[in-house]
């Protein structure tokens, strides 16, 4: 925007007369900053760069019980305890993993719970 275009704008947003206009586009003129030189741009620069700091050691995140995880993997012990064939069982992980001996072999059997999936 050019000066008279400023001043005429202050003039009717403001209800200034046009000497106020004048003087208050004058004001803002002489507060702008001169110019900087290449160092001080450069200095001015790394100033307005906020201080960031990389994480060393990962956040512990605490993860919300699985009831109904739970209970499955309960249930699935209970079946593999009435089976005569199943010689032990042991369960690794109350949400997701059990051992067992089956017929002199060793198996795993792991609860997977896909996430849903996303349109």
């Amino acid at each position: 925007m050019s000066k008279d275009e400023t001043i005429k704008r202050y003039m009717e947003k403001l209800n200034l007369s046009f000497e106020e206009a004048l003087s208050l586009w004058q004001d803002e003129q002489d507060d702008n900053l001169p110019d900087l030189t290449t160092e001080q741009k450069a200095v001015a620069k790394e100033m307005a760069q906020a201080d960031r700091k990389k994480e060393n050691t990962p956040r512990k995140r605490e993860r919300k019980p699985d009831k109904a995880k739970q209970d499955l993997i309960q249930y699935l012990a209970l079946a593999l305890h009435d089976n005569d064939n199943v010689d032990e069982w042991t369960i690794t992980n109350y949400e997701r993993e059990i051992e067992f001996l089956y017929n002199g072999n060793k198996y795993r059997l792991t609860l997977s719970k896909p996430r849903k999936e996303k349109n």
